[in-house]
């Protein structure tokens, strides 16, 4: 019998808990009216079906039920069962948030339900970490491992698992941090962030040379670079494009070729009859395709050429010893540019 008392008084804090109304005799936990008239329909019949299966012991289908009535309807009446059913099936970091937003929220009034939930809450403590985390300024976001908890100033303890953790914070036009923290098992744990706002470029290139350091070097060129490297591969990839099209067009001149030697085999031209067979339809098409695909190729060849002239020309003028002089030339036999100068 003795062995037996601490999960008898553990679940007698359990079904406590979850009927607002103690009394000698066990009887199904109910609503009070003005908690009731809080919780939407919904919300309400899955929180009666969460308490029936509490006491018939069927902890994962209270969980269930008690989780998707907080999701309709957060209230703290639910948060207090929650937290129970979340102790019963192994969550207690779960169970601790609940209850701890049961006890933040529920009327002073309610002196023995608070006492239970004080109860339940050092039950589920005992299991995790409890970290109070400190954020400057106000309004950054606190993530723990990577996810968000919430905006600072935080109005709870965050709870974690026993084991390494990272918490952190982040808000724009600030510098994010974050701090490594070791929670064990009933341990409690402290962390402060104090965000610094991004510096200006300026402002960094200022600092550099108060302390001695040489500024950042801006490297001359590097746009002249980017001009000659975009225009050599615009350039190559127009050749190329040119070359496809060209292959592309003979190949369809070729088919086009063939199907009209076997359309006129038999030394008339079916194409003139009405409707035209289907080999009449696809010989116009290969035509059709053949001149597209010429017509490309030309453009291709075109705008390669011009792209490449003008990279050529942008190298000799936009060097750094570059004197150059670029001159247009009309005359009666002869249109172009005249480039002179020393190199």
């Amino acid at each position: 019998m003795t062995t037996n008392r601490p999960l008898l008084w553990t679940l007698s804090i359990a079904v406590a808990l979850l009927a607002p109304a103690a009394g000698a005799q066990p009887a199904p936990p109910r609503t009070e009216a003005q908690e009731s008239d809080a919780l939407t329909d919904r919300a309400r019949q899955l929180f009666e079906d969460g308490v029936k299966a509490a006491n018939a012991g069927k902890w994962a289908d209270a969980h269930a039920a008690f989780l998707a009535a907080w999701g309709l309807k957060p209230h703290y009446q639910i948060a207090s069962n929650l937290g129970v059913a979340c102790l019963r099936v192994g969550k207690p970091r779960d169970a601790a948030e609940y209850l701890t937003r049961y006890l933040r929220e529920a009327p002073e009034t309610k002196v023995q339900e608070r006492q239970r939930a004080e109860a339940s809450l050092q039950e589920a403590r005992a299991q995790v970490a409890a970290v109070t985390v400190r954020v400057a300024p106000d309004g950054a976001e606190v993530t723990v491992d990577g996810a968000s908890v919430g905006r600072a100033p935080l109005a709870d303890t965050v709870f974690l698992d026993p084991g390494r953790h990272e918490v952190g914070a982040k808000l724009d036009g600030y510098v994010p941090q974050a701090r490594s923290v070791e929670a064990t098992a009933g341990g409690t744990e402290a962390v402060v962030l104090d965000l610094q706002r991004t510096p200006a470029p300026d402002a960094t290139r200022a600092g550099a040379e108060q302390i001695g350091l040489p500024a950042p070097e801006v490297r001359r060129g590097s746009g002249r670079t980017a001009v000659l490297v975009t225009g050599g591969v615009a350039t190559g990839v127009g050749a190329a494009a040119g070359v496809l099209f060209t292959v592309l067009a003979n190949n369809r001149a070729g088919d086009a070729e063939t199907q009209k030697t076997a359309l006129l085999a038999g030394n008339r031209n079916p194409c003139t009859a009405r409707p035209a067979p289907a080999a009449c339809t696809k010989q116009s098409q290969a035509v059709d395709e053949s001149a597209l695909y010429s017509n490309v190729a030309f453009w291709s060849f075109a705008g390669a050429g011009t792209v490449g002239l003008g990279t050529l020309l942008y190298a000799f003028v936009s060097g750094p010893e570059a004197r150059v002089q670029v001159t247009p030339r009309v005359g009666i036999n002869d249109v172009g540019l005249s480039v002179g100068g020393a190199f």
